[in-house]
């Protein structure tokens, strides 16, 4: 990650930090939690839905060659993190750079809906849905 732009490389140590409590989570939902059986498999689902969304997140942002317009911060110690995005430089992304950004912001870091359609949220907001509840969602 050595030759990662500096501010994409803080973003992809968050994720990295992300993804390794998803995994804390799925360790414990195996292990320790006292779930019954269905609910442990429908957490085990939802879990491994979060760790291939932060995954993908991760590997698009270690691949970008420059710097992304973004600031990442955390006013308690690193427990919730805030992704700003800059205007002007989000303007000079490529539509799939843009997509991505957007969706990451909105699905990992709490930031506004994508205003119309975004493929990248329409592709990942499956990831970890039961199967009955994404067949109900699309049949909405």
């Amino acid at each position: 990650m050595s030759d990662v732009p500096p501010r994409n490389r803080v973003l992809a140590q968050v994720l990295h930090e992300m993804l390794a409590a998803r995994e804390q989570a799925a360790t414990w939902v195996e292990g320790d939690a006292e779930f019954d059986p269905e609910s442990k498999r429908l957490m085990g689902v939802m879990n491994q839905g979060d760790k291939e969304t932060v995954a993908t997140f991760a590997a698009w942002v270690e691949s970008i060659q420059d710097d992304l317009p973004i600031t990442v911060s955390s006013s308690d110690g690193g427990r919730n993190w805030t992704l700003d995005i800059d205007t002007d430089g989000f303007k000079e992304l490529d539509k799939s750079d843009q997509e991505m950004l957007e969706a990451m912001s909105f699905l990992l870091f709490s930031g506004p809906e994508p205003a119309g359609s975004n493929r990248v949220v329409e592709q990942l907001m499956d990831l970890g849905l039961p199967d009955k509840l994404r067949r109900d969602l699309s049949d909405g």
